[in-house]
This record gives C-alpha cells, sequence and structure tokens, in this order.
C-alpha cells in the first residue's frame, strides 16, 4: 500500500487518540464538572491545577503526555507488521505525523465539542519521541523562563517559538549541507529531502497554532495583565491563566 495511505490511517488513529482529552475526562468523571466551565476555560494541566488542586493537574498532565506516546505505539504495532520495510524508513516521519495529529485532536476534540486544550503538554511529549534532545532542550527553556518569569503562559510561547529552531539545527548526530539545507542523513538520508522539510513545516506550524492559542495571553502579557504562577491555588478559579 502507498505510504500516504499508511501515514492517512496512522494520523485519523493519532487523532482520535489525542480527542481523549485527559482535563475532560477527569473533571467531568471525578468531579462531576466540565473543566471548561471554570478558571480560565482551557482544558489543560495548569487550569487543572488552579481549580482542583496540584494532584489532578499533574495527572492530566501525564495522561496528556502518554497518550501521545499510546497513539504512536499503536500506529507503529500496526504498519511495522503490514510493512516493516516502508515502515523502517519512514519511521521518523510517522512520528512526526503521529505526534502533529495528536496535538490536532486535543485542541480540538471530536468528542467534546472540538474545544480542548492549548497542546503544549501533548507537543512536548511529540518532541521527546523524536528526538530527546529537542526534547530536553525544550524543557530546560520552559522552566528556566517559569523560573526567571513567573509566567507559564511566556514560558509556552517561547517554547513555541524556539521548537522550529531546534528542529532544524537538531535534528540528528549527523549533517551535511546541501542546497543551503541541513540533511539529516540517519533520519532520512538525502534521497528523502521533501520529508525534511515536511517534517520542518510541521514543527512551524505547531508553533504558530500554539501561538495562536495563546493570542489572549499575548494581549494580558502586553499591558502587564497576566497572572503568575504565584497565583496558583485552589481558590484561584477566577483567574485568566494559561
Amino acid at each position: 500500500m502507498n505510504i500516504l495511505i499508511w501515514l492517512l490511517i496512522g494520523a485519523v488513529i493519532s487523532y482520535f487518540i489525542g480527542s481523549l482529552n485527559s482535563s475532560i475526562i477527569i473533571s467531568r468523571f471525578v468531579k462531576k464538572e466540565d473543566i471548561r466551565n471554570s478558571g480560565s476555560g482551557n482544558a489543560g494541566a495548569t487550569n487543572m491545577v488552579r481549580t482542583y488542586g496540584r494532584a489532578y493537574g499533574i495527572l492530566a498532565f501525564v495522561l496528556d503526555f502518554v497518550k501521545v506516546v499510546i497513539a504512536y505505539l499503536i500506529v507503529w504495532l500496526i504498519f511495522s507488521h503490514i510493512d516493516a520495510a516502508d515502515f523502517e524508513k519512514y519511521k521518523y516521519f510517522f512520528k512526526v505525523v503521529s505526534g502533529f495529529f495528536c496535538f490536532i485532536g486535543h485542541i480540538y476534540p471530536c468528542f467534546f465539542g472540538f474545544k480542548g486544550g492549548k497542546g503544549i503538554t501533548v507537543c512536548a511529549a511529540m518532541i521527546c519521541i523524536l528526538d530527546w534532545r529537542l526534547f530536553l532542550l525544550g524543557a530546560a527553556l520552559f522552566f528556566a523562563v517559569v523560573f526567571i518569569t513567573k509566567y507559564i503562559s511566556f514560558s509556552s510561547i517561547a517554547f513555541a517559538v524556539v521548537y522550529p529552531v531546534c528542529t532544524f539545527f537538531l535534528f540528528d548526530k549527523e549533517f551535511s549541507i546541501i542546497k543551503h539545507y541541513i540533511i539529516s542523513k540517519n533520519s532520512f538520508g538525502e534521497q528523502e529531502m521533501p520529508l525534511r522539510l515536511t517534517a520542518l513545516a510541521i514543527s512551524i506550524v505547531f508553533s504558530v497554532i500554539v501561538l495562536y492559542k495563546h493570542r489572549e495571553n499575548i494581549k494580558r502579557l502586553i499591558k502587564g495583565e497576566e497572572n503568575k504562577i504565584i497565583t496558583f491555588s485552589k481558590k484561584d478559579k477566577e483567574n485568566k491563566g494559561v
């Protein structure tokens, strides 16, 4: 079967798994509420911390992180046995597609009226699967910015901006300059330049979507009205945070 068909099937599987938004599920089944009606209205780990406490926020974070891993493992289990040669050749790109559509499902979940979270946790999980160096750099940047500024939203925005840059320069162990592009020999090979550029394009799309989802945070940051991490507490339910 054509590799594009495999990628399409993998994308659909990943989207449905991504649509299982942990924050919404936890709030509905444990608290008998909808997290989107509390705090900032965002279905994400930060709003879970503010609304229900740190334990629920951590649980939501872990579950959203794990679902990206599960999505890729399911895709891997299916296609590595059906067409092992093609899957081995394109496995890195399968990770990109699987993570991206899990991300889209998390933000626009078909099971919950297409209103989900902002996707930072899912994006981080996909980066971890792709390249541990990108993940460590992203995590270091995120926590450094949080430590310095005390803004979770600003840290997420910085993470989104830096991600495509890191993707461009740190895709694999060996690089060669050909036609003004850096090619990852180990991941794609010189014959797979379209896939290399497509993966880079997807990282840019990630960033654009994350920035769009944080547009209100950006406005509040500019006005100096954004809430800092020190305001996180159970009683801070009317907070306008991330």
